[in-house]
Parts: C-alpha cells; structure tokens; sequence
C-alpha cells in the first residue's frame, strides 16, 4: 500500500441522540487515521451538549464540524426545505474547502436523513456508506427506494454490519445491492475481559442494555413475559441498562405489571465489564438491529445471551450454545426462548464460556484498524478499475 497521506471526511447522520453505538466504528476509525497521519474531518449533527467522545476527537486534533438542525416548532414545518438548503449549502462549503481523498457517511439506520449525500455526489467526491440498522418497520417507500439504489450505486463501496441487514435492504429495494461489504464494529469491552461470574445462590440477574424505545429494542416484549403467572414466581431480576424518550412509558408499564420488585433502572453505564460481574445473562428482545455492541460486549464477557432473531443476532448467536434466540419479536417467541434459558439455568456460566470462545473467533482483534486500511485502499483506487474489489463476505 502506498505511504501517500491521504485526507479523508467522516460524516455522521446521527440526529435521534447525541452519541450511540454506531458511532464506535467511524470515530475509533477516525482516530486511527490521525494518528497514522492522515488529515481528518469530521461533521456531525451540533447538540446543546456535546458528548464526551467529540470533545475527545476535537482535541485528538479532528477538525470538527458541527452541523446546526433546528428543532422546527409546530406550525413552522414550512419553513424545512430552506432550513434544509441552507444547511446542504453550509455543508457543501464544509467539504469544499476540506477536498477529501475519500468520504465515508456513517448512518445509524436507513430511517435517517442521507439527503447530505446529495452535496458529495454533486462534487464527484468519492464516498463509502456504512448503513448500521435494517428492520422490517424501516421499509423505504418508493421516493426512499430510489434514493438509496442511486447512493448506493454510486458508492465505492455500501458496508453492513451484518448479512441480515445487507440481504433486507435488498429484498426491501428488490434488487441485488453492489460493491457490498460486511465490516465489524469495535466494543466497549477489553478483548481479554474475564469478570467474574456472579453468584447464583439466590437470584438470578438478567441485563436489558439499550436505549429506552421500545419500538426498537422491544423492552415491552420482556415485560409482558415477566408479568405472565410462570415468570412471577421465578427468583428473576432485570436491570434495564440506557436512557431514551420512551422511560416514562416504561416506568408506567412496569407499575401496571406490578413488577417494581423486579425490573430496576439504572441508566446510562460506562463500566460494562462492571457491569457483567453483577448479571448473568443479557437479554435484548429488539425488533430490528443491525449487529448490536451489546451482544458482542456481552459474549466477550462470557454471558449467555437472550435475543431475538432479527438482523446479524443469530449471525454470532448459536441456540442453546452460545446463547438463546427468540425465532421473532413477539411476546410468545421470547417466551419460548426464554423459558429454554431457565431450563439450562445450572449451565449458564458453562455456555457463558462457549460464548466467550465463540465471539473472539468472529470478531478481529480491532476492527477500527481493520477498516482504516480498507478506507486508505479505497481513497487510492480508481472507481473505474475493480482490481482492489473485494467479493461480498
């Protein structure tokens, strides 16, 4: 690979939260570029306050973009698309002076704005796209379909987090998607995290980690099953780990079921392998995904997982092996799956260590290295030669 230092723009479209797991990839990726000595840009959605983690690429030396959306009030939706031109044209200006070898658009699900390609295309600016979250209820209606089979088209390459995501989208455009590639996503953990494992003498502790939207994490499902006269009387506590506009209705669902005993809310955590050292199993009953952090997290910490079968989730979980799998995203399936847990209770930490071999076997040792070189190779070739192509993983 040639040593020339190349200049490379990350753009997230993240604007639901300030920080989440989709961003793990594209700003440890950052990092690793700029401490190879390659120029690096970033532009991101600007929030009241700014999450850790940009303050920390600011100062690591990323020149920083912050883009302004403005929450429009009611009665002023009228104003959008000038808002929205403004912003493209403020944004425009933002990648014209940086000139990038290469961009790569980080999009946290295929329901966010990718309307900021439109200004790269126009420019002939070469870009890749990491699309990190496909689901059933993310289906793109026709306007959307079109979008995405243009930026994808005109992408060296369409990166996935998992072989489910990629064959959904497909299916949800009716067309074979090129230039795909499936890409791993760092974690919050060590690789050689070993927390001990907690003491099963008296209860037994199930960690519900992800932000509070139960239209996407699926929260509800867990709670329903809890409430049901089997799960009652079983020695079982959930700790529901992460923050989001949906806690209140949560909260209220929880004293409906009458299970304020049993399911505890503890927040945003930063010390995960803390974390494991205190719950057994992690359960994430989600509606739709695209690889989750937490599962790998979980899997590295030698934890059994509960999940549902949606996006990569069975990509790395083997039933009854490494974990359990909830065949869909209904209060029977994660009944069945659950119910199959409880029965290999004894076993827990047994598979908790299959989980633990099983995940490092998948995972490389740094994905953000990994992808760091893809991208330099990517911002040197041709997009009229195919000899760097990589087939599909």
């Amino acid at each position: 690979m040639s040593n020339t230092r190349r200049k490379l723009a990350f753009v997230s479209t993240l604007t639901c939260v300030p920080w989440g797991g989709s961003e793990l990839l594209w700003s440890e990726t950052a990092l690793r570029l700029l401490k190879a000595g390659h120029k690096v840009a970033a532009s991101v959605c600007e929030w009241p306050t700014r999450p850790k983690q940009l303050v920390d690429l600011r100062q690591a030396g990323v020149d920083l973009n912050e883009r302004w959306v403005n929450p429009l009030r009611r009665g002023q939706a009228v104003l959008r698309p000038l808002i929205q031109r403004t912003g493209h044209w403020r944004f425009g200006r933002w990648l014209a002076r940086q000139n990038p070898d290469l961009v790569c658009i980080s999009s946290g699900s295929i329901a966010e704005d990718l309307s900021l390609i439109n200004p790269i295309v126009r420019t002939g600016t070469p870009y890749v796209l990491i699309i990190h979250a496909v689901g059933e209820k993310l289906w793109p209606n026709d306007q959307r379909a079109r979008s995405f089979m243009e930026f994808c088209g005109r992408a060296r390459r369409c990166f996935f987090v998992s072989h489910g995501n990629r064959k959904l989208l497909e299916i949800q455009l009716g067309m074979a998607l090129p230039n795909t590639e499936i890409v791993r996503n760092p974690s919050n953990v060590r690789r050689e995290a070993a927390p001990p494992w907690p003491s099963q003498s008296q209860v037994l502790r199930l960690a519900c980690i992800g932000r509070l939207q139960p239209d996407a994490k699926g929260q509800d499902l867990l709670l329903r099953v809890l409430a049901s006269e089997a799960w009652r009387s079983r020695p079982i506590e959930v700790s529901f780990f992460g923050v989001g506009d949906m806690e209140e209705g949560l909260q209220r669902l929880v004293r409906w079921f009458q299970l304020e005993e049993r399911v505890k809310f503890y927040g945003h955590v930063e010390d995960i392998e803390g974390l494991w050292a205190k719950h057994h199993v992690l359960v994430l009953p989600s509606r739709f995904e695209g690889l989750p952090l937490v599962i790998v997290e979980a899997m590295l910490c030698g934890r059994p997982v509960i999940v549902t079968d949606v996006a990569g989730n069975a990509e790395i979980v083997q039933d009854s092996v490494t974990g359990f799998v909830a065949e869909a995203a209904t209060v029977h399936h994660l009944n069945l799956a659950m119910e199959r847990a409880w029965n290999f209770r004894s076993q827990w930490e047994e598979i908790g260590k299959a989980a633990a071999v099983a995940i490092r076997a998948i995972m490389p040792t740094d994905p953000a290295e990994v992808f760091a070189q893809r991208l330099l190779v990517l911002a040197e070739s041709d997009p009229n030669q195919t000899a760097d192509r990589q087939p599909s993983s």
